[in-house]
């Protein structure tokens, strides 16, 4: 989806209703997601710690919370918040859709086609984010297996049923791009019948123009010079 990170998702309406819900369980799963991610990867620590301690900001845009992450070169220590707190301080800042996030995290997608195309927002350090980023890429973590690992011996239904999910959500984002392409569409014919318009004023502007006497035309284009009245010129 090409529209901004604040553009309608099908997860849009679920963020809606998740909304009333606490924050501190998600937390809770969020830390041992990132807890399993650095046990099994930490190269991605090694990598961040370049850049030193930091705090990065991520905002998933369809959903009612930001998360931050803080490393100190052991540890990724999460912090969930609600979209609606006041956006504390942080090293850098990722926001987009939630898919947009983890299809770039994952390397599923391309994180500066994704940037250019305004999927993706980024702001504050670039050295963190290209090193976590860099990080992220050569370790390839399919983070629906590792979601799908914290439910212990329910993993395997875990594992069908996010895919399952994974798969609605591109068949309802392919619908909802097209329902927004035919509401757009009247909008796109307005503004190339004005284009049109005023395209044909100009032209026939540049045609009256043209039918004008030469001299007429001069004389519309020269500056008038003011005349001296004749009884200021015999005074002088």
């Amino acid at each position: 989806m090409a529209s901004g990170p604040t553009a309608l998702t099908p997860l849009t309406p679920v963020g809606a209703l998740l909304r009333p819900l606490p924050e501190r369980p998600l937390e809770a799963a969020l830390q041992r997601l990132a807890d399993r991610l650095v046990a099994r990867h930490p190269e991605l620590l090694d990598r961040a710690a370049d850049a030193g301690a930091a705090r990065l900001r991520l905002v998933a845009t369809d959903m009612p919370w930001q998360a931050l992450v803080d490393l100190d070169g052991t540890r990724a220590h999460l912090t969930l918040l609600s979209a609606d707190a006041p956006a504390p301080d942080c090293d850098a800042a990722i926001e987009g859709p939630l898919e947009r996030l983890i299809a770039c995290a994952g390397g599923q997608g391309d994180g500066d086609a994704m940037f250019f195309a305004r999927e993706i927002r980024v702001t504050g350090s670039s050295e963190l984010v290209v090193a976590l980023r860099n990080a992220l890429d050569d370790a390839e973590i399919d983070f629906t297996e590792e979601a799908a690992a914290l439910a212990g011996p329910l993993a395997a239904p875990a594992r069908t049923a996010l895919g399952r999910a994974g798969r609605m959500y591109q068949r309802l984002a392919g619908g909802l791009d097209m329902v927004k392409a035919d509401l757009r569409a009247p909008l796109a014919a307005r503004l190339d019948a004005q284009a049109r318009e005023i395209a044909e004023l100009r032209s026939e502007v540049a045609r009256l123009r043209r039918r004008q006497p030469r001299t007429k035309r001069t004389q519309q284009a020269a500056p008038t010079t003011p005349q001296t009245p004749s009884s200021e010129v015999e005074s002088a």
